[in-house]
């Protein structure tokens, strides 16, 4: 998969499919048929971590189509069967509605099994039917598109049902899959509540977010640690694949809803069995990597009471050994911008 494909950063219009359903059922109004039937053709989606990064991207030119589908067997594969003949976007949005849903589910599984309660609008009624050998995971890195809060409160989620909504998600996923070409198109599927729950331009805010997540090139919101004790401050050695041998600040990804004191008090817990306490926003530090953006968001911390026994490492996780340095000289090469931190932290304490 090609990721680099699915980011922009030039001034260039994307398409997007964004499909809703028909009504259904007993229900007079279906939320993501309204939803299509009041989007723009064309709309500009802005940066969604532009207040993350470190430079400014412009916002970008979405064409939309916008496509309502019927709630049967013709509905479920009529995207996939589009992309069987050769068709292709940038991205596609498929949404839907759930009853029971208290608020968006972003559904990342589709299973490949199903089980309807109702039947659809030709009176199928399928029970515990297979439609695919495996469950089917979208491709998207959900951890890193996903790692901040929407404007929209949100839930991820691996159960898309066993309905229409579940079987159409599944047959996209299998048609993408199949596509012989390098450059995936990235697919999700939002399942919203009804009127009682949400309005639509709530929902029409969420997926211009969701667009810019799936369009922008993601930034990553790291927690690092600076330990400082007598005029000093702890470095780490990383001993993983992708870092072994260089030197950094220890921490960790923000997880979704948490901040910076919190996740580096978590990490070093975790990464080295140490409790540590949160004392002192240091600065936010940039970094650029190929896939993403890195937010190094420095907190100063103290060890909880006396220091800890450096020698026992059968708790450390990612780290094969620590050095109390002055200043940046005192080890290399460093992680990142880590060096940069160093250079910078060293003139505070």
């Amino acid at each position: 998969m090609n990721i680099n494909n699915l980011f922009t950063q030039h001034f260039f219009m994307r398409r997007i499919l964004v499909t809703g359903f028909e009504v259904f059922s007993q229900h007079k109004t279906n939320i993501s048929q309204d939803i299509i039937s009041t989007l723009d053709e064309k709309i500009i989606v802005d940066d969604p971590w532009y207040k993350s990064r470190a430079y400014k991207l412009d916002g970008v030119e979405i064409e939309l189509e916008r496509k309502i589908l019927t709630v049967d067997s013709f509905g479920s594969r009529n995207i996939s069967e589009r992309l069987g003949q050769g068709e292709s976007w940038d991205a596609i949005i498929h949404m839907g509605l759930c009853d029971s849903c208290l608020i968006p589910r972003i559904e990342l599984l589709a299973s490949n099994i199903l089980d309807m309660k109702i039947p659809d609008n030709l009176g199928r009624l399928e029970k515990n039917t297979k439609i695919g050998e495996s469950n089917l995971k979208t491709k998207m890195n959900h951890e890193i598109i996903f790692s901040k809060i929407l404007s929209q409160e949100f839930e991820l989620s691996f159960d898309a049902g066993n309905y229409i909504c579940n079987e159409t998600y599944f047959h996209t996923l299998k048609a993408i899959a199949n596509r012989k070409s390098d450059n995936e198109i990235p697919c999700i599927f939002l399942h919203l509540p009804n009127y009682d729950k949400i309005t639509i331009e709530n929902c029409k805010n969420l997926l211009s977010e969701v667009i810019g997540r799936m369009i922008f090139k993601p930034v990553i919101s790291v927690a690092a640690g600076v330990i400082v004790h007598d005029s000093k401050m702890l470095v780490a050695r990383r001993n993983d694949k992708q870092h072994s041998g260089y030197w950094e600040f220890p921490g960790g990804k923000l997880n979704l809803r948490e901040n910076a004191s919190e996740a580096i008090v978590r990490e070093l817990y975790e990464e080295f069995g140490w409790n540590i306490n949160s004392v002192e926003h240091l600065g936010n530090w940039f970094h650029s990597r190929t896939d993403y953006d890195i937010e190094l968001i420095v907190q100063k911390c103290n060890f909880q009471g006396e220091l800890p026994n450096f020698n026992d490492k059968k708790n450390w996780t990612s780290h094969d050994q620590i050095k109390w340095i002055s200043d940046h000289a005192g080890v290399s090469p460093y992680v990142g911008c880590d060096e940069e931190v160093a250079n910078a932290v060293s003139g505070l304490i």
